[in-house]
């Protein structure tokens, strides 16, 4: 009977500190769960070759210094920062040899929307 009582007790009896107790170790719980998943999908992208690598926009050195972060941190944001910087250093090379070229460099579709927003 105790225990249905307290089954049926409602969260919002529980004070809020408690609860905010518990949402955060859960939350710390729950970003190490992710950060060692995502180990795991480096260590699988390690295993690719280097074709299989330049396929997907990366080289073996971004996999290592991905791998390289601590063990409780998350490597793949490691990997979506080094994919921004290359993205984005190739987009500049790119423009720069159509402007050396006389071409008008094609604006990409977050440019336009800040264009039509200006």
């Amino acid at each position: 009977m105790l225990l249905m009582t307290i089954a049926a007790k409602s969260l919002s009896s529980v004070s809020a500190g408690a609860t905010r107790v518990a949402a955060t170790g859960f939350g710390g719980v729950a970003q190490l769960v992710r950060a060692l998943i995502h180990r795991r999908e480096v260590l699988r992208l390690a295993e690719l070759d280097e074709r299989g690598l330049k396929d997907v926009g990366l080289v073996r050195s971004d996999v290592a210094g991905a791998l390289a972060t601590p063990w409780f941190s998350d490597p793949s944001t490691v990997l979506a920062a080094r994919s921004r910087a290359q993205t984005s250093a190739a987009a500049e090379r790119r423009d720069h040899a159509l402007r050396h070229a006389g071409v008008k460099p094609v604006l990409a579709k977050t440019d336009i929307a800040v264009a039509r927003c200006a």
